[in-house]
């Protein structure tokens, strides 16, 4: 939302310039600023008014305050914060709009005596305008003159005023924007004769456009959103706005976890109805602004371009230029080139087809034919794309995949490759380039555009695949069925296989869809039951069908085939990419790789990213260890709320493994003193993998049942779980289940040597949050010392993981073991009642997650409260969630 148009008078039309605040009927102020989402305090405007203001009522005082700034930076906000401030001195104002009939002397002084409702004079002279004002009636003998837009003043307009009305009984604060063509009341006139108090209005720092996200959003932005919404707009407020409404609009912006992401590639969308546009709307204005925001990066080739793009004459196009550079729209460095890089994506976005196609046609032709050069690799990519088949449709699908193949990693290389197939007419050909296509984004894990270049490959070109390269196809199609959800078209794969494709081939898929079914001993027994026709198959079944069988056995058990090969190392990598590598192959982006080694708040961003890229290109069905990790964390640190979340919506999508997610949602529960629902859904999750014959992490739901039991009391149901736990250890043989039984034996047999060995193994895996549990597990039992509590207290300090940490200092004072910090401890029980009076729980929860009694906590509050000054649980959560408390 931006306001009215701003013009300058020129000769044959009007300049625009931005509007400067955020939208029509915006009200003035602070509640302006709230509203806006803009702290005038983190970006230096307080400072600003408050220099101004003092400049206003000194005495003897300068004449006139000039608020200088490009378009769109909050001039006539600053002035309106003036306003308010100078509304409740002794003190009179006068405000003033300039504009085309505001040219002459004796037209600005007579403007200025109507608002102070001196009697109108007609056709009155300069000389006896300034008379009426000087009988017109000032408040505490101190006239403050406030003009908006000043830089539309003639030269000498404002200079014959200064000089008509000379003394310390009148200050003029005026606006204009910078750069300007000459005009805005002889500045360095002005300047020379020390007449001038000058504030430049600064770009809002990144402080500023992260409060504005924050507050729009309702969610903190990622990190290095911000800093990338400063950059685009250099820190023009009016701009920041648009370009989160744009975003919206485009469904860019996704909200995850409390964290804001900006997603995919295309442009900010804004009607071309929206006030930011509206000074723009000249026709042959709004012609050459669109088609420069598409030819700028040409350089000095762009004006002739434009003009074959708008339809209009070279002369004019580089008029239009001129009158946009002196109003601060566009600049000339080694050509025309917006001031601001944002105004000319949400100009982009309003290109109709044609206009989009043509200008882009010219812009590739160009290039090819040396008349233009973009230092940009991806430009020219970009606008061949749009070009479509007004260009060379041969070398167009070259060059695209030239550029998508030297750049897979690039999220534009996604529409390059995809174009390219789409402009190549022989058949054997464009089944190469889908195939390949298909395995860049499987390995790079945007599995919608995979599964559909692979669904039309198998489709439209089986005839032309090899038959290596259908197997690859069909296994990323039935993980992009994975990804949707889609069970039912899963489920007829894995009874009769792909539609097309020999018996080996068939029988891969199908044990790749049973696979992706979650039915893994099924898929084992078909791949060890027909060894013999996949491993005879060729090279893509033989390598694909040895690496599913290995993530088989790894899940349910068994002994899988022995098979090594750079085909199979092949196979392995792009099965980790969909999820299917192993038991516990996340396709994260790294986030559990980050959680397991510590850094924690590096993890939970890249989850939080994860998920919202997902939200664009598909989920990859390995995400269960994602969302674990994310539970754990977010548990751990008291945002029991955010924790929950997690799981539901890992629950709400089709993930591999699903049982991995009980053991996080069991410890949820007990935190909150919940045991019987905590069992509910460990039991659950264990009759669920034993109904599809998944072995891989049961081991730690039964050591959670025999915790429980043991801590009942029921010791032969305790030692029952430590049977079955011995027998998966021994089918897996991964170092996770060898730890699980050695703290089954400690909890149920209370084996010291055992707690001994679990220790040293906790040790040497590098797995900060993991060593300090298992210490705290052990430590319960009576066998960790007072070295082993220190480092596992200072590696949950380092996790910021609060409650452990709490409950560990509950442990130790029970040991007699110092707790080093009293002061820091007093602020992590505080920080962490606030997190739990957020999360909403009652006092008898926060009792429970605390280990105290509710007495203690109803006295914490009380202290809590009287020490912050907040008067409610509610008033508290609004501060915590702001980021205040």
């Amino acid at each position: 939302m931006l306001n009215s148009r701003r013009t300058i008078p020129t000769p044959n039309r009007t300049i625009p310039t931005l509007p400067e605040t955020a939208g029509p009927g915006t009200p003035h102020g602070a509640d302006a600023a709230r509203e806006a989402g803009l702290d005038a305090r983190s970006s230096g405007r307080e400072e600003l008014i408050a220099r101004v203001l003092d400049v206003c009522t000194a005495r003897p005082g300068r004449q006139l305050v000039m608020i200088t700034g490009p378009a769109g930076i909050g001039r006539s906000w600053a002035l309106a914060q003036l306003r308010a401030r100078l509304s409740g001195l002794d003190v009179s104002t006068a405000d003033i709009r300039a504009s085309v009939g505001d040219r002459d002397f004796a037209g600005l002084v007579g403007r200025i005596a109507d608002e102070l409702g001196a009697p109108p004079v007609r056709g009155e002279s300069g000389a006896a305008a300034v008379r009426r004002l000087s009988a017109a009636p000032i408040r505490g003998d101190r006239l403050v003159v406030l003009i908006d837009d000043a830089h539309r003043l003639a030269p000498e307009c404002l200079t014959a005023g200064l000089d008509a009305l000379a003394g310390d009984r009148i200050t003029f604060v005026c606006t204009a924007t910078t750069p300007n063509d000459g005009s805005g009341g002889d500045l360095a006139s002005l300047r020379a004769r020390g007449l001038v108090h000058e504030e430049r209005l600064r770009p809002l720092p990144v402080s500023a456009v992260d409060h504005i996200l924050t507050s729009l959003l309702g969610a903190k932005p990622a990190p290095g959103l911000a800093a990338e919404l400063r950059d685009a707009c250099r820190g023009v407020p009016a701009l920041v706005h648009a370009a989160i409404e744009g975003y919206l609009a485009a469904d860019r912006l996704r909200v995850v976890d409390r964290q804001a992401h900006l997603i995919g590639t295309g442009a900010p969308r804004l009607s071309i109805t929206h006030p930011l546009f509206a000074a723009l709307r000249d026709p042959a204005t709004w012609a050459v602004a669109k088609a420069l925001s598409v030819l700028h990066p040409l350089g000095e080739a762009a004006p002739a371009l434009i003009a074959a793009t708008a339809g209009i004459g070279e002369d004019e196009v580089l008029g239009v230029l001129r009158e946009l550079r002196a109003s601060g729209v566009v600049t000339f460095r080694n050509g025309w080139r917006f001031r601001v890089p944002m105004l000319a994506a949400l100009l982009t976005a309003c290109l109709g087809p044609y206009e989009r196609s043509r200008s882009a046609q010219l812009a590739v032709t160009a290039i090819w034919e040396r008349a233009a050069t973009c230092p940009d690799d991806g430009y020219l990519p970009d606008r061949i794309v749009d070009a479509g088949r007004l260009v060379d449709a041969e070398r167009a699908a070259a060059e695209l995949l030239a550029h998508g193949e030297a750049a897979p990693e690039d999220a534009r290389a996604v529409r390059w490759r995809w174009a390219a197939c789409g402009l190549i007419a022989d058949p054997a050909r464009r089944a190469a380039a889908l195939h390949r296509h298909s395995v860049l984004c499987a390995q790079h894990q945007k599995l919608a555009p995979a599964a559909e270049a692979a669904e039309a490959a198998l489709r439209d070109h089986h005839d032309w695949l090899a038959a290596d390269s259908s197997q690859e196809l069909q296994i990323i199609a039935a993980a992009g069925l994975a990804s949707n959800g889609n069970t039912a078209a899963l489920s007829d794969i894995a009874a009769v296989g792909w539609h097309s494709g020999g018996d080996a081939t068939r029988l891969v898929t199908r044990a790749a869809a049973l696979c992706l079914l979650n039915r893994w001993s099924d898929a084992r027994d078909e791949l060890l039951a027909g060894h013999g026709t996949w491993n005879a198959g060729g090279t893509g079944p033989a390598a694909f069908g040895q690496a599913i069988a290995e993530a088989a056995v790894a899940v349910a058990g068994g002994t899988a085939p022995t098979a090594s090969s750079l085909a199979v190392e092949a196979a392995r990598t792009l099965l980790r990419a969909l999820g299917l590598g192993s038991a516990d192959a996340p396709a994260d982006g790294g986030a559990v790789r980050a959680a397991r080694s510590g850094q924690w708040d590096r993890s939970l961003d890249l989850a939080r990213a994860a998920i919202a890229s997902a939200s664009l290109h598909g989920d990859p069905p390995g995400q269960a260890a994602m969302f674990r990790e994310m539970a754990t964390i977010l548990t751990a640190r008291g945002q029991l709320n955010q924790a929950r979340a997690a799981i539901e919506d890992a629950r709400s999508r089709h993930l591999l493994l699903p049982h991995r997610l009980a053991l996080p949602e069991a410890l949820l529960d007990m935190t909150i003193g919940a045991p019987q629902q905590s069992r509910a859904v460990v039991e659950q999750a264990l009759t669920a993998a034993a109904e599809t014959g998944v072995v891989a992490g049961t081991d730690e739901l039964w050591l959670h049942i025999a915790e429980l039991e043991s801590r009942l009391g029921n010791q032969d149901a305790a030692r029952l779980c430590v049977e079955r736990i011995e027998r998966i250890a021994d089918e897996l043989g991964t170092a996770e289940a060898d730890q699980n039984r050695l703290l089954a034996r400690v909890f149920v047999e209370g084996d010291s040597g055992a707690a001994a060995e679990v220790l040293e193994l906790a040790a040497q895996r590098d797995r900060p949050f993991e060593f300090a549990t298992t210490v705290t597990a052990v430590a319960e039992r009576g066998f960790a010392d007072r070295k082993l509590l220190l480092a596992a207290y200072e590696a949950f300090g380092e996790l910021g993981a609060l409650i452990p940490r709490a409950r560990l200092r509950l442990l130790m004072r029970e040991r007699n073991v110092a707790v080093p910090g009293r002061n820091a401890t007093v602020a992590e029980n505080e920080r962490l009642l606030a997190t739990l009076i957020t999360e909403g729980l009652t006092n008898s929860q926060v009792a429970t997650v605390l280990g105290t009694s509710e007495k203690s906590v109803e006295g914490r509050l009380t202290r809590f409260f009287q020490r912050t000054g907040y008067r409610s649980r509610a008033e508290l959560a609004t501060a915590t969630l702001r980021g205040c408390a």
